[in-house]
Order: C-alpha cells, then sequence, then structure tokens
C-alpha cells in the first residue's frame, strides 16, 4: 500500500514540471527582430471600486435627504451626520432610533462608528439598558427601509402612444 502511494506521489512530481512552463509563458523569438513579450497576465481596472460615501449616495437621491432632513439634530449637515456610517441603510436606521428613543444622535453615532464599532442594537442597550434593544432595532430597520423604498427613483413610465 506504502508503495503504491509512493510510486502515485512520484509520478505526479515526476510530471509538474512539464506543466510548470506552459502558465502562460512566451517562447523566446529566435530569429527575426525581437519583439516585447506581452504579458501573460494584462492589467485589470480595480476589481473593487472604493466604495461611495454614505453622504454621496444620500445626496444623489434628492428625495430621500428631503426626508432624512428632519431626523439631524439642528446645526448638523446630512454630510457630516453620515460620515463613518458603513451603509446607508445602518445609517438611517441610526436616525431612526435616535428619535423613537430619544437618544443623542452624537452618543448613537459615537458608539457605532468609534473604535469599538458596535452594531446598532449594542450601541441601544448600551446607551439605554432598560429599552429593548431588539425591538427597537427591528422598527428602525422597518422604517429605514420604508424611507428607501418610498424615495427609489420612479422609471419613466411610457406614454400609451409610444407603444
Amino acid at each position: 500500500m506504502r508503495f503504491s502511494l509512493g510510486l502515485i506521489a512520484c509520478g505526479c512530481l515526476a510530471v509538474t514540471p512539464a506543466f510548470a512552463g506552459q502558465r502562460g509563458a512566451h517562447p523566446v523569438p529566435t530569429t527575426g527582430t525581437a519583439h516585447p513579450v506581452a504579458s501573460a497576465h494584462p492589467v485589470k481596472p480595480d476589481a473593487h471600486p472604493a466604495p461611495v460615501p454614505v453622504s454621496q449616495r444620500i445626496a444623489t437621491n434628492p428625495a430621500l435627504a428631503t426626508r432624512l432632513q428632519p431626523l439631524l439634530p439642528s446645526g448638523m449637515t446630512l454630510a457630516a451626520a453620515a460620515t463613518g456610517f458603513r451603509n446607508q441603510g445602518q445609517f438611517i436606521a441610526a436616525l431612526h432610533v435616535s428619535r423613537n428613543l430619544n437618544i443623542p444622535f452624537a452618543q448613537l453615532k459615537a458608539e457605532m462608528t468609534g473604535s469599538g464599532h458596535d452594531s446598532l442594537g449594542r450601541a441601544i442597550h448600551d446607551l439605554r439598558p432598560i429599552t429593548n434593544a431588539k425591538a427597537a432595532v427591528k422598527t428602525a430597520e422597518q422604517q429605514a427601509r420604508a424611507d428607501l423604498k418610498s424615495t427609489k427613483s420612479a422609471k419613466p413610465e411610457r406614454d400609451k402612444d409610444d407603444r
């Protein structure tokens, strides 16, 4: 049994060098003018573009920005409030929790975007220990989804004459 496994392993190792040179290598021209060899792996644009900041995503939807404005603390801009949040859903839910539970938004934001990066539920629990954080998060996430749904850009409808 050991001998068979050893023989199979040796056979695999003996064949490996034969395939090693075939991974995109190009033969060097032996006659004529030398041409630069093209890379086997062309340069691709960055596969993971930088994420769009939350405030910019909201700014592209004026109806959403208008809807969120009353939830912002007085004197705070949308851009300043959104800084540090991972996504717009998290940000909008935090705005709703702040309003629903009367938690100062600055405190909630510090819990969620500070060095500890607490979840919304954990931040609620830390700031209002007697509150049902799970229910508060569920309510705020529903409100955030409703905000996003109601302010989605509607597709223009075609006139009946265009059909």
